[in-house]
């Protein structure tokens, strides 16, 4: 349990860029081909939910296996807003998948919205935490996750009932660093929203946080220049000043656990595009006026429909 969370340290935040590398050559790292699986989607179940649909599916991983999602479809016909949903791995909480947005994403199938929410490669079955928390696997997950969103932009954009000018990716915390990367490497989204990420991790593994220092003193300070200087092609510093042309909102909490404000807006000023920011009183799950504004900035980017008074407020908090 105690390597897990370690290597859900550098999974929480983006770890830092050291070696610098032409962006062509760190967009290739995302990339996928002809020779790559098709989707193969499959569904396992379907629950009506009032109308909405949430489909139990998975598709074909763009590097190894199936991915596992929850694919909420409204009542009616399209064409609708779209949003893909990439999940924090808070160590030890039971929102830590594909269901932590789940509630939010049907309450916003009433404001016609397609969502489709994935698990990420470390909560799928058969993941094994490997015993070095500074080998590769953080970054390899990091990849996957990234190329896996990818898939899940294919499988969003061909369906007859989105419309491809109105998708946008929302993320948190882990989600939310991979979603950095994702703007970089990937134009087809229409919107971002980043919440609780991303930040430099040169700034969260060399600062006096408390829960760093155990970590910098167990594996000490060389060995963890090594791990950024060698996986620091996974940093979405290297990718801020290729954000946009599409907006973002930047979403940051004032208590979060994780990192400061200085960290935050740190991050935020070397980002490139159109961009937004928005700091709450609130902890690293950030809360219930981060949610009402996210809707609110959704409705204004991409076309997302009005919801019924109070829709938003029954949405369960993150925990």
């Amino acid at each position: 349990m105690k390597i897990l969370a370690a290597i859900l340290i550098l999974a929480v935040v983006a770890p830092v860029a050291v070696a610098q590398e032409a962006y062509a050559e760190l967009v290739k790292r995302f990339e996928y081909g002809a020779g790559t699986p098709p989707l193969a989607i499959k569904e396992e179940a379907v629950q009506d939910r009032g109308g909405i649909k949430i489909h139990d599916i998975s598709y074909g991983s763009a590097v190894s296996g199936r991915v596992p999602g929850y694919l909420v479809v409204p009542a009616g016909k399209g064409r609708f807003a779209a949003i893909l949903w990439g999940h924090w791995m808070m160590p030890g909480s039971p929102s830590a998948n594909r269901g932590e947005f789940l509630e939010e994403a049907i309450v916003l199938a009433q404001a016609g919205v397609v969502s489709l929410m994935i698990d990420a490669p470390m909560v799928r079955p058969g993941f094994k935490a490997d015993a070095d928390p500074l080998g590769p696997q953080a970054a390899d997950a990091t990849r996957q996750e990234v190329m896996d969103l990818r898939r899940g932009l294919d499988l969003l954009l061909a369906r007859a009932d989105v419309d491809p000018k109105r998708v946008a990716y929302v993320g948190h915390s882990f989600g939310a660093s991979c979603g950095a990367i994702l703007d970089a490497v990937d134009k087809r989204p229409a919107a971002f929203v980043f919440m609780a990420n991303p930040i430099s991790e040169s700034d969260f593994l060399m600062s006096d946080l408390p829960m760093v220092a155990e970590f910098r003193k167990k594996f000490g300070d060389e060995k963890i220049k090594e791990y950024l200087a060698k996986y620091g092609w996974t940093d979405p510093g290297e990718y801020a000043a290729y954000l946009g042309p599409s907006p973002a909102l930047f979403q940051y909490a004032t208590h979060d656990e994780f990192m400061t404000v200085a960290m935050e807006q740190k991050y935020f000023d070397m980002s490139k595009g159109p961009k937004e920011i928005k700091f709450y009183e609130a902890t690293h799950s950030l809360d219930a006026a981060a949610r009402r504004d996210r809707y609110e900035w959704l409705r204004k980017e991409i076309g997302v429909g009005e919801l019924p008074a109070g829709a938003m407020e029954k949405v369960p908090e993150t925990r």
